[in-house]
């Protein structure tokens, strides 16, 4: 037991080692190319190299951890095809000409979804439904009647 322990230690060091000494050799690399384009100095390069790479390493480790979060999220999501099409079945839905129109001469798509109060707006408030548009532009059209 006592010797498993003591292997797993020696092998984490020799990786650690090998690790440590390739992201030297590669900050050196990247400080050289760095000196050779900026005229710093070697030092100051692979300084500048290895700051990089470790900015590179935590952007690259929070882009994955969020695309991790993501795929783990859609994959908690199930789709039940049943229960999708008893919620939108077609029976279930009245035809246009049923439907009651609150405004008319506003498309369906624009009516509100809720009861709202216009009785108070003025034309160049906002438009209490909720769009973001004016009241003299969404709601407050002036309708001409036929």
């Amino acid at each position: 037991m006592t010797l498993t322990i003591i292997l797993t230690i020696l092998i984490i060091i020799v990786l650690l080692t090998v690790g440590g000494g390739l992201v030297a050799i590669i900050a050196y690399g990247l400080g050289w190319l760095i000196h050779l384009l900026t005229k710093f100095d070697l030092f100051q390069s692979t300084l500048l190299g290895l700051a990089g790479m470790f900015v590179f390493g935590i952007l690259a480790e929070r882009l994955f951890s969020t695309m991790m979060t993501i795929a783990r999220d859609d994959l908690e999501e199930e789709f039940d095809e049943d229960e999708f099409n008893d919620e939108y079945d077609d029976e279930d839905f009245e035809d246009d000409e049923e439907l009651p129109v609150a405004y008319p001469g506003v498309p369906r798509w624009r009516q509100p979804l809720k009861q709202v109060d216009f009785s108070k707006a003025r034309p160049n408030d906002p438009c209490p439904c909720g769009s973001g548009r004016k009241f003299k532009e969404c709601h407050g059209v002036k309708r001409t009647t036929a």
